[in-house]
C-alpha cells in the first residue's frame, strides 16, 4: 500500500521511519526537509515547528531557501488572530490559502531573522490575540485545510500535521529551499538528499506522511448494523463513514458457521459504478463482479464484499470521466478497505442480525 516517495531507491527505511525520525526532530526544535509530490511542484521545503523558532533557525531557513517565509496554520487559528485572505479571489494553481502578512509588534521592521523568529513564534502561541500583529507585515500565514495532506497533499498541511503530531503547537514554519547548482531555480531530487546530508537533516515526503496517517489513524467509523437480504442470499450489511471526507461504505459479510478464522474469509473489494451498478451498463464488468462475488460468498457459505465509494462523489465508468475519479484504487481507497477489513475481524464471527 505504501506509495513509492522519491528516496525509496536510495534509502533503506520506511515511510513510517521517516516520518517517526521526522516528528522526534521537530519535537527538538529541527527543522526537516519535506519534499513536494512530482505531480506538483516537486520541490523541497524546510519546515520547523514555529512555536520553536529561533534566530539562529530563521537564520539558516532564510540563508538556504527563497526567504519567503510562512507559517502553515489550522483555519480556526487564522480565524482567531485576524488572518483574512491575501485576495478575495485566489487563482493559485495549487489553491495556497494564503492569508495577510504580520509582524509582531515592537519588532522593528519585521525583516531581521530576530524579527521574524518572533512573529514565528508568536503565530503559533495560543496566547498571542490579533492586536498583537500589524499588517500587513514580512511572515506569510497560510491556512491549512481541517483534514492537512488527507484532504490536500500540499506543504502547508504537512508542515500543520508534522507539527501536530509532533506534540507542539500545530503551525509550521515552511520555505522552498533553493538549488545551490542553479541558484535561479529551487532544489529538486537528488540535490535535497544532498543537502539534507550535508546539514544532518531529517528527509521525508508527503507521500510518506500521507502513508503514516493512513496507518495510524483510523480511516473510518463504524455505522448502522442489520441484515440484508437479496436475490443471492442474506448478507450482515454493516456500513461505514470516512473519517475524513464523510463517504459512506458497506461491508457485506457472509458469516460462516464454523471455525473459520477471519483470515481465511474470502473478500471481495468494489468500487461505487454508477452506470454499472445501478444503471446495468453493459460498457463496464463492474455490475457482473459484484454479482459474482454475492453470488459466490452466498453459495459457498463465507465471505466479505466491499462496497466503497471514492472520495468527491460518484464514478460512472464511461461517463464521469474526471480528475476526481482518478487513483481509485489509489493507497487512500486501501486504507479504507484495511480499516474496514480490521474492524470486522474485531467482531469475527458476528452474532446473528435478524431482519
Amino acid at each position: 500500500m505504501e506509495d513509492e516517495s522519491p528516496m525509496d531507491s536510495c534509502r533503506p527505511d520506511t515511510a513510517e521511519q521517516r516520518v517517526r525520525n521526522a516528528l522526534t526532530a521537530i519535537a527538538a526544535g529541527r527543522p526537516v526537509v519535506v519534499i513536494d509530490a512530482a505531480d506538483r511542484e516537486g520541490e523541497g521545503d524546510l519546515i520547523f515547528a514555529a512555536a520553536l523558532a529561533t534566530t539562529e533557525l530563521v537564520a539558516f531557513t532564510v540563508r538556504h531557501t527563497s526567504g519567503f517565509v510562512c507559517v502553515a496554520l489550522p483555519g480556526d487559528e487564522c480565524d482567531r488572530l485576524g488572518l483574512p485572505a491575501m485576495h478575495h479571489s485566489n487563482d493559485d494553481r495549487f489553491d495556497t490559502a494564503y492569508r495577510i502578512t504580520v509582524d509582531m509588534r515592537g519588532t522593528g521592521t519585521g525583516i531581521s531573522a530576530a524579527s521574524r523568529a518572533a512573529t514565528i513564534a508568536a503565530l503559533a502561541s495560543p496566547d498571542s490575540l490579533a492586536s498583537d500583529f500589524v499588517r500587513p507585515g514580512h511572515v506569510v500565514p497560510l491556512m491549512a485545510r481541517p483534514g492537512g495532506v488527507l484532504d490536500r497533499p500540499g506543504l502547508t498541511e504537512a508542515a500543520v500535521d508534522l507539527t501536530r503530531l509532533a506534540g507542539v503547537p500545530a503551525a509550521g514554519a515552511l520555505c522552498e529551499i533553493v538549488s545551490q547548482d542553479r541558484p535561479v531555480d529551487m532544489a529538486r531530487g537528488p540535490e535535497l538528499e544532498r543537502f539534507a546530508k550535508e546539514h544532518d537533516l531529517v528527509l521525508l515526503s508527503i507521500a510518506d506522511l500521507i502513508h503514516y496517517r493512513q496507518r495510524t489513524e483510523p480511516q473510518v467509523r463504524r455505522g448502522a448494523v442489520t441484515s440484508l437480504p437479496t436475490d443471492f442470499g442474506r448478507f450482515r450489511a454493516v456500513g461505514y463513514v470516512g473519517a475524513h471526507d464523510g463517504a459512506e461504505h458497506m461491508a457485506l459479510v457472509v458469516d460462516p458457521t464454523g471455525g473459520r478464522q477471519f483470515e481465511e474469509v474470502p473478500v471481495h473489494v468494489h468500487t461505487e459504478c454508477l452506470s454499472g451498478d445501478v444503471f446495468r451498463s453493459t460498457a463496464c464488468g463492474c455490475r457482473q463482479e459484484l454479482e459474482k462475488a454475492m453470488f459466490q460468498f452466498c453459495a459457498e457459505g463465507c465471505g466479505v464484499v466491499l462496497y466503497l465509494r471514492p472520495p468527491g462523489g460518484p464514478r460512472a465508468c464511461g461517463i464521469f470521466a474526471t480528475e476526481r475519479n482518478e487513483g481509485v484504487n489509489s493507497s487512500a481507497m486501501q486504507a479504507v478497505a484495511d480499516w474496514i477489513l480490521a474492524d470486522l475481524a474485531s467482531t469475527f464471527p458476528a452474532a446473528d442480525v435478524s431482519a
